[in-house]
């Protein structure tokens, strides 16, 4: 059992549901404040019910203000919300408290969470003493020693830790997930394994598990579809979709659009204060990709906040609630190519195969290139700004020739930086040797994206630091094979142009005085929560 995090924000008792509110919330947090613990009550959400709190849970994820780590108390209907995020996010929930879940079932907690559960009958005066236990067994259990022969077991928490998948990857290339009760799952670490498995036509993204890598339950399905998105799927609809994409999306056609995005990046930085301290992420790593996105669709510019709303705040919200309206939204903007073309992704998309391209998979695709085009730019260019940062000597070199270096930078940071930690589950459909393990049908697979990235193997210059003189060596950031990056060529392009720009009209830009330590969020990708930095004098040509 691993001990709840120390002090310093790093963990929270979050207390939900109208049972955990008022007076026994105070009852529950004069147990936990005791110097390592911090409290917080949400509010029941408007209408209550299990759905409202799936929901409300999503938006607290992803807020600024979200602690990294956190014990969950919750009662009634809940609790059923909770054991999902629990489930999807097992980096992040330390423990679960349940009192009275609702509705009763013979299986609460569902099986295999990978944390601690506690679950009450009913909230009463027994129940302070025995969360208290509990929280108390959560703070002394045994910490988990580092033994130089063997590692310790491979938990769903690790594949976020890029220090801990190195250290497994030195051990070998084929680990055993240890999860109980999840659909039993590899991971690959080695950078050719990966390759493999990345490629490997007998391993299947048509999975139905959640984050936790468990089966997903039946009642959530129609909520929460796990992985199962135009990202995941095979076969014929997801070669049509990339295909839809992939065949306009030409290394000369993005080289045209390149001076709208230089026109985008300078006007982001323009509106910046120069006299005070600035939240990089917020004010340029966030808006930029999404900004760029809507050039390369053709959304008017009006229009941009809406979806970048969407694309920032609901997509960790359930769908078909996230979707719907935007659906909608894309669905005119087909509507208004189908009335007057255009030269934009949207329009070449609609003229496709002589106009026989259906209104539903335009939506589909362009709803696709948003939602798997965003954060992940958007994580490289505020990771890989911090990086450079710490390493004043790399930043040096790109501000002495941003145009001739930003394109070095952009690969060497998506090899340091591994936007996405780990790939999508892959099913096997039969037996499959990878690395030399036999993986039985039925079992699943995942790649290690960061492992893989810092293989010395496929690095001989060794993995280290952000090198931007680094010989050119391969990543697997862009994923391998059928199921890679659809968009790359668009992604280096706007992570190119960005960085190139922020290096030649702030080259003297700097942490703010008094960082000491950046935050960052552990989901589908590893992101800083916020770069305070000073700008410092500009330079324009």
């Amino acid at each position: 059992m691993s001990a709840v995090p120390a002090s310093g924000g790093s963990g929270e008792l979050v207390l939900l549901g109208e049972g955990c509110t008022g007076t026994r919330a105070a009852g529950l947090g004069s147990l936990a404040v005791r110097g390592d613990l911090r409290v917080r009550t949400l509010a029941p959400p408007t209408g209550g019910g299990e759905g409202g709190w799936t929901a409300r849970l999503a938006g607290f994820l992803g807020a600024p203000d979200s602690p990294d780590r956190m014990v969950l108390v919750a009662e009634g209907r809940a609790c059923g919300a909770v054991f999902e995020l629990a489930d999807r996010h097992p980096e992040r929930v330390v423990a679960v408290v349940a009192i009275a879940p609702e509705p009763p079932a013979a299986d609460v907690p569902p099986p295999g969470l990978a944390c601690p559960v506690l679950v009450l009958p009913g909230p009463d005066d027994g129940s302070g003493p025995a969360v208290e236990r509990f929280l108390t067994e959560l703070r002394t259990g045994p910490a988990e020693e580092e033994c130089p022969v063997r590692n310790r077991a491979l938990s769903p928490a690790d594949l976020h830790e890029p220090s801990v998948m190195r250290r497994f990857a030195a051990a070998g290339p084929v680990h055993r997930l240890a999860s109980p009760g999840s659909v039993p799952t590899w991971v690959v670490t080695g950078h050719e394994a990966a390759r493999a498995v990345l490629a490997d036509p007998g391993l299947r993204g048509d999975t139905a598990t959640t984050a936790g890598y468990r089966p997903q339950p039946a009642e959530w399905a129609s909520v929460h579809p796990g992985d199962a998105d135009t990202v995941t799927v095979d076969a014929g609809e997801h070669g049509r979709l990339r295909g839809l994409v992939e065949r306009h999306l030409t290394e000369e056609w993005v080289d045209s659009l390149l001076p709208r995005l230089r026109r985008v990046a300078d006007g982001l930085l323009d509106a910046l204060p120069r006299d005070r301290e600035v939240d990089l992420v917020a004010a340029f790593a966030v808006p930029l990709p999404v900004a760029a996105l809507c050039v390369l669709l053709g959304v008017p510019e009006p229009d941009r906040p809406y979806l970048s709303d969407w694309l920032v705040r609901r997509v960790p919200t359930p769908p078909p609630a996230a979707h719907e309206d935007v659906d909608a939204y894309l669905g005119g903007l087909v509507a208004e190519r189908r009335r007057r073309p255009a030269d934009d992704l949207l329009g070449r998309m609609c003229a496709a195969g002589g106009g026989a391209v259906r209104d539903e998979e335009v939506v589909a695709a362009a709803r696709l290139l948003l939602v798997s085009g965003a954060r992940p730019t958007t994580t490289l260019l505020g990771n890989g700004v911090a990086a450079l940062l710490a390493h004043r000597d790399q930043w040096r070199l790109l501000t002495g020739e941003p145009d001739a270096v930003a394109g070095a930078a952009t690969e060497e940071l998506l090899r340091h930086v591994t936007p996405y930690p780990v790939g999508f589950a892959r099913r096997a459909v039969a037996p499959v040797d990878v690395a030399g393990v036999r993986i039985p049908a039925g079992h699943h697979v995942l790649a290690s994206l960061t492992a893989a990235n810092h293989d010395p193997a496929a690095n001989p210059e060794g993995p280290g630091g952000p090198d931007l003189g680094r010989a050119p060596c391969p990543h697997a950031s862009f994923g391998h094979g059928r199921h890679a990056c659809l968009g790359a060529g668009f992604a280096r392009a706007v992570v190119r142009t960005a960085l190139g720009t922020l290096a030649r009209r702030f080259p003297g830009l700097d942490l703010a005085p008094g960082v000491r330590e950046l935050h960052y969020r552990r989901s589908r990708v590893r992101y800083l929560l916020a770069l305070p930095v000073l700008l410092g004098p500009e330079h324009r040509a």
